[in-house]
């Protein structure tokens, strides 16, 4: 057995123990910072949860006040909530208000996902332009008639569409257009829906229009592509006064041959037609503002019908007229 130096000192009896108590503290931090790395790894993953549900909110209360002016745009009419509607992870309401003082829409959208909750809003304005007869250039409205190609017609008291009597085909074409700079409608408004609308008074005498509740005609509405005078227009002539002919071989008008919108008529009262897109086309190139035509197929026989125009009897709320919603960039 090895002897001990006469100098080497025996082992405390509690160093043995000191060294388990350091190994074991150091174990037990090891632990606890593995704890807080753990934590803090689940609470950063709460967090990104709840942001992503927020943003998830956020955009789908977008995503209805989209849906709002999209209804607008198709109806703008179009007043009935919305309720509860799914899309993705979530589900939005959309409100619509109208305001009782100025011409304006409310379109409110509340969104939930999971427990975050949103909102978001838009306001619609609307315009209507309805003059009497106005000696504005930029603004009139008249019919041309086939059946006497020279005629100007825009202080007559109807404006009338389709085919008249007297032998062959007669056509008429309604041509109107108004002066959007005059209006309150600001430079950089974005036009939502537009509709033009006139009142018919006086259907053809020789359709079913009574007993069968139809006039069996597409009436359709184009944008003019060239300029006229609004007191020098006829079939034959834009400026009758100037020797200027339309384009178009056969007169007529000239006009973008696909139509934007057309109707069919059931009843008398008001017709309207949707123009937003020519409208909007105007709002960005207003040098191309000539208004539009409403034509029908060319038929023989008497199927005229009459509609009252900007110089009629009965005063300015029988006038034709325009109706535009739009957003203004200087509102919410």
């Amino acid at each position: 057995m090895k002897k001990r130096g006469f100098f080497q000192k025996a082992p405390h009896p509690d160093q043995a123990g000191f060294a388990l108590i350091m190994v074991m503290s150091s174990v037990l931090v090891l632990e606890i910072i593995c704890l807080f790395l753990n934590q803090a790894r689940g609470t950063q993953a709460v967090i990104s949860s709840h942001r992503a549900e927020k943003l998830k909110s956020v955009y789908l209360a977008k995503a209805g006040v989209a849906h709002g002016l999209w209804r607008i745009q198709e109806d703008p009419n179009w007043r009935t909530q919305m309720n509860n509607l799914s899309l993705g992870d979530g589900a939005y309401t959309v409100s619509f208000t109208e305001d009782p003082n100025r011409p304006r829409i409310g379109i409110s959208s509340q969104s939930q996902v999971g427990g975050i909750k949103s909102s978001a809003a838009r306001t619609v304005h609307y315009l209507t332009i309805q003059p009497e007869q106005s000696a504005d250039y930029w603004e009139a409205d008249t019919y041309l008639q086939e059946g006497d190609i020279i005629l100007v017609n825009d202080e007559k008291k109807e404006l009338k569409l389709d085919t008249e009597s007297g032998g062959g085909t007669k056509r008429c074409r309604t041509l109107a257009k108004y002066n959007l700079k005059k209006y309150s409608l600001p430079n950089k408004a974005s036009v939502i829906a537009a509709r033009f609308s006139m009142y018919l008074y006086d259907p053809d005498e020789e359709s079913d229009f009574v007993t069968d509740g139809i006039i069996n005609d597409v009436y359709r509405i184009h944008r003019v592509t060239n300029s006229w005078e609004p007191h020098e227009t006829c079939w034959k002539y834009r400026n009758k006064n100037l020797n200027q002919q339309w384009s178009a071989p056969a007169g007529g008008g000239d006009f973008d041959p696909n139509s934007e919108d057309s109707l069919t008529f059931s009843c008398m009262g008001w017709k309207t037609w949707s123009i937003t897109y020519m409208t909007r086309y105007w709002m960005k190139y207003p040098g191309q503002n000539h208004g539009f035509i409403i034509e029908a197929n060319a038929r023989t026989g008497n199927n005229e019908c009459r509609f009252r125009s900007s110089n009629n009897d009965l005063g300015q709320s029988f006038c034709p007229k325009l109706d535009i919603y739009y957003l203004d960039a200087r509102s919410p």
